[in-house]
């Protein structure tokens, strides 16, 4: 667990960083032209951390979720994702909504917590809610905005790139994750 609940520090402190103007632009300085592979890598590093966190997790119980509870996270998690295609594509939705992707982390997180009732679950997804919600807090506090530029039809770009990527992510979730979730054949 305690590997984990260090992937999840590295994770939010590795994207924090976006939220914090100042402190990307003074890394941005120092980095120069590494700055965006330098924060792809640990982006991706952090993410690889905790899916191999993740999966050597103990199972400890700690409440019992609802039997409604995949009901929930079907319907939580697919709001994640058309979140995710708002921030994607530059329609007007991402300029209206501004933080698009912090909402996304935030409904994922919690609706991930309705089928989970463990500890690794408390702190894989409560550790991504309080990163949506500090990205968020951050963001507003901040005045931070999306870029200004809005492209005609973008929103439907987002919408439909929302439910294509949750479609096929509710088919890969037992391949990438290790947990089936939704099957089309038996």
């Amino acid at each position: 667990m305690i590997l984990l609940a260090l992937a999840v520090l590295a994770f939010i402190a590795v994207h924090l960083i976006a939220a914090m103007p100042a402190a990307k632009a003074s890394l941005r300085a120092r980095l120069g032209k590494a700055y965006g592979p330098g924060f792809g890598g640990a982006s991706l590093v952090t993410l690889a951390l905790l899916v191999l966190a993740w999966r050597a997790r103990e199972w400890v119980p700690v409440y019992e979720p609802p039997i409604w509870g995949k009901y929930a996270t079907f319907t939580l998690v697919l709001i994640a994702f058309l979140f995710l295609g708002t921030w994607i594509f530059r329609g007007s939705w991402r300029q209206s909504i501004r933080f698009p992707l912090a909402l996304a982390t935030i409904f994922w997180g919690f609706g991930h917590l309705f089928v989970r009732g463990d500890v690794a679950s408390l702190i894989l997804f409560g550790g991504i809610i309080a990163f949506g919600a500090a990205y968020l807090a951050l963001g507003l506090a901040q005045g931070m905005r999306p870029t200004p530029e809005v492209r005609k039809g973008h929103n439907l770009l987002g919408i439909l790139f929302g439910l294509a990527f949750y479609g096929v992510f509710t088919q890969l979730h037992a391949v990438l994750i290790g947990v089936p979730v939704l099957t089309l054949t038996n």
